[in-house]
């Protein structure tokens, strides 16, 4: 390989210009010369200097759970797996400590892993592990708990989850993450850190026979520009008709205003929440709905369009989390629930979002949603 980097030039400078030939991250390229591993502060020697492409070493928690393939590559072996066992997790022996890095994972088989990064001290077992994640159906985590949902898209086979780290504060890490060339956005914001403290590339496996290959990268990819299908955004109800009749939503939003909902009310009217149906699709084909009544509801809806342009819907089974509330939301959510599997097609503008389908109509109205502040969630 030709260089600009003479004898005498700093090791560092020539690990750079190597990487960037190879298209390597730096990380990934060792040089050695007569039998010695070169550092970024020595000297470039007057003799052959050769270059080894690091394999990138992975290790489990339970080392016997783990194989490294190779290349970055890893497989989770577990022959005692129990059906609703404890999550499989793996570390890899490359770590960071400062500045910006980047690294891209790349799911070859399985479903459901969480990636991030973590520290020796908070690598373990199981839901022991604390570190900063992305997975699952699209959730933070620190390992041991959920920390936000609905951040991205659910991992699963062929995601490719970029991580950019952000370790120019010695006492702090930030975090993006990206599904392929699509941003998700900052995640993490000033986690705590011992000053200096290494991070490392981590995920956290469901079972045994998932595959994944981790790359470092010296840039992210470059981002897609995609114009959003008009019904991704969020949308607050205002009207429900079901076989005929018309919900009245006050009892509900009363109840809602007095919780941890945003609150609107008329000069002396007592405050009501209002009831917010977030929509996000990364394809224009599948979508994805959630909103909050006593419980956080989600499904997922196909459309279909047709030779005229007209979008068909297909509404799948509602699910949520099982809270009890008082008896108005709790009837205004068991009457959403059977109706948005009714819904068939939608009218779409850019501040009204109706829903029809066999007996229901909802009415909704542009919501601009507060930004979301990232987590900030300490590392030990």
């Amino acid at each position: 390989i030709k260089t600009t980097v003479a004898a005498g030039g700093r090791v560092g400078d020539l690990r750079q210009e190597v990487a960037e030939t190879l298209d390597q991250h730096p990380r990934s390229v060792e040089l050695n010369s007569g039998g010695n591993v070169l550092a970024d502060e020595d000297k470039v020697p007057d003799s052959q200097v050769t270059i080894v492409l690091v394999r990138l070493p992975w290790v489990g928690a339970t080392p016997e759970k783990v194989k490294d393939l190779g290349g970055g590559e890893f497989q989770i072996v577990d022959e005692e797996e129990k059906k609703g066992g404890s999550k499989c997790n793996a570390l890899c022996e490359v770590g960071f400590s400062s500045g910006t890095e980047y690294f891209e994972v790349e799911v070859v088989e399985g479903s459901g892993a969480f990636i991030g990064v973590s520290t020796k001290a908070g690598f373990s077992e199981g839901y022991k592990i604390k570190g900063l994640f992305f997975g699952g159906p699209g959730n933070l985590s620190n390992g041991s708990a959920g920390l936000r949902t609905q951040f991205g898209q659910e991992v699963k086979p062929g995601s490719v989850i970029g991580v950019t780290l952000d370790l120019t504060d010695e006492k702090t890490v930030g975090i993006t993450f990206w599904e392929g060339d699509t941003c998700l956005g900052e995640a993490f914001k000033d986690c705590a850190r011992e000053p200096g403290a290494m991070v490392f590339p981590a995920v956290c496996a469901s079972h045994s026979g998932d595959r994944f290959k981790l790359s470092l990268k010296r840039n992210p990819r470059k981002a897609k520009l995609v114009t959003p299908h008009p019904a991704v955004g969020c949308w607050d109800l205002q009207r429900l008709v079901v076989d005929g009749e018309l919900v009245n939503l006050d009892a509900a939003l009363t109840i809602k205003g007095k919780g941890k909902g945003k609150g609107y009310a008329a000069e002396g009217e007592e405050s009501k929440g209002n009831i917010v149906m977030a929509i996000s699709s990364r394809d224009m084909k599948l979508f994805k709905i959630s909103l909050r009544l006593a419980n956080t509801l989600m499904t997922s809806v196909v459309v279909t369009t047709g030779a005229d342009g007209t979008e068909e819907l297909k509404v799948g089974m509602v699910a949520g989390t099982m809270v009890m509330a008082p008896p108005p939301l709790m009837d205004l959510e068991q009457r959403f629930c059977k109706a948005l599997p009714l819904i068939t097609s939608w009218a779409i503008t850019d501040s009204r979002l109706d829903l029809r389908g066999e007996a229901v109509e909802m009415d909704f109205i542009h919501y601009d949603a507060p930004p979301v502040e990232p987590v900030s969630s300490p590392l030990p």
